[in-house]
C-alpha cells in the first residue's frame, strides 16, 4: 500500500532527504522507479542552482576541490538519472558561460555522475554514510579518469583553480604533464564525490 511504499523510500535513499533538507528544500520521498513529475521536475531549477552557488565559491576560493555535482546527485536520487544529468548538464553548461569555457566540457563527467548516483539509489547506496561514502569513491575514480584525459587533451592541466595548482605543484617535483594531471584528477576527485555523496 501507499504507507508500505513511503516507509520502503526512506530505507533505500535515505540520503536523498538528507540532501534535501542541507539544501532548505522542502522535497519528495526519494525512489529510483518513480516516474517524472511535475513536482520532482521543480528540482531541476533547485538542482543547479546549487551546482552553481557551491561550484562558484569553491572555485572562487582556490580549493583544490569541487562540490559542484551535489545538486546532480540530489536530483538523481530524488527523480532518477534523467533529470540528475539534465540538471548537472545545464548548470556545468551556465558555470562555463560564467567562469570559462574550460568548464564545458566536464558536463559529460555530471552524466556520468548522474547515472552513477542512480545505480548506487537503485542498490541502496545511501542506506548508511559508509555506503554513500564507498559509492562516492567509485564515482570519484571513474570521474576522475575522464576529468584527466578532458584536462589533458583539450586544456593541457589548466582547469579550475585548484586542481591547476596542484598540477603546477606536481610539474615543478619534476612530474611529467601526463602523470601530474591524471594523479591530481584522480586524487581530487575521489575525495571530491566523497564528500558530494556523504
Amino acid at each position: 500500500g501507499t504507507g508500505k511504499q513511503a516507509t520502503d523510500h526512506r530505507a533505500v535513499c535515505p540520503g536523498g532527504n538528507r540532501l534535501g533538507k542541507v539544501a532548505g528544500i522542502a522535497l519528495p520521498a526519494p525512489h529510483p522507479r518513480s516516474p517524472v513529475n511535475a513536482r520532482l521536475l521543480a528540482l531541476l531549477p533547485a538542482a543547479i542552482a546549487i551546482n552553481l552557488v557551491i561550484g562558484g565559491l569553491v572555485n572562487a576560493l582556490g580549493l583544490p576541490l569541487y562540490l559542484d555535482s551535489i545538486g546532480t546527485i540530489l536530483a538523481t536520487v530524488l527523480a532518477g538519472p534523467a533529470v540528475g544529468a539534465l540538471a548537472g548538464a545545464i548548470g556545468q553548461l551556465l558555470f562555463g558561460l560564467i567562469n570559462g569555457y574550460q568548464w564545458i566540457p566536464f558536463g559529460l563527467i555530471q552524466v556520468v555522475i548522474a547515472i552513477l548516483a542512480g545505480l548506487a539509489a537503485s542498490r541502496a547506496g545511501f542506506r548508511t554514510a559508509g555506503r554513500s561514502v564507498a559509492w562516492g569513491l567509485l564515482t570519484g575514480l571513474v570521474a576522475g579518469a575522464l576529468c584527466s584525459v578532458i584536462s589533458y587533451v583539450v586544456f593541457k592541466g589548466v582547469t579550475a583553480t585548484g586542481t591547476t595548482a596542484v598540477v603546477t605543484l606536481l610539474r615543478q617535483l619534476g612530474w611529467s604533464l601526463p602523470v601530474a594531471v591524471t594523479t591530481s584528477s584522480l586524487a581530487l576527485d575521489l575525495v571530491d564525490k566523497a564528500a558530494a555523496f556523504a
